[in-house]
């Protein structure tokens, strides 16, 4: 029986957004870890003042774009956990993901 019949129900499946989310950027971490880090030493010959802006924004942009798909995976975590809120999670999550996963194509780009 339900304790507030006049009030919003709780969804019962909240957490699967979010907790799809961070098992989709968790392994995710570690190939975006692997490609920033060959791509970093490969910017060692010319130096943070010498390279040319197409290696430069790149590596400064990629953890910016993962820690922004972190901040919006936690963010659907945090949502209200209202049935009507279900869509904004799912959205949220999603966009976590995507900016994630942004990163690789991002590094994969590094040119001089």
């Amino acid at each position: 029986m339900n304790a507030n019949p006049g009030g919003p129900q709780r969804d019962p499946r909240w957490w699967l957004p979010p907790l799809l989310g961070a098992s989709a950027l968790f392994p995710l971490f570690f190939v975006d870890f692997f490609i920033y880090s060959f791509s970093v030493m490969y910017t060692d010959s010319c130096g943070p003042d010498q390279c040319p802006t197409s290696v430069t924004m790149p590596l400064t942009t990629a953890p910016v774009l993962y820690g922004a798909g972190i901040v919006l995976v936690l963010l659907s975590a945090l949502l209200p956990w209202w049935p009507v809120m279900r869509p904004a999670r799912i959205a949220l999550a999603a966009t976590g993901v995507t900016s994630g996963a942004a990163v690789v194509p991002l590094l994969l780009t590094i040119h001089r």
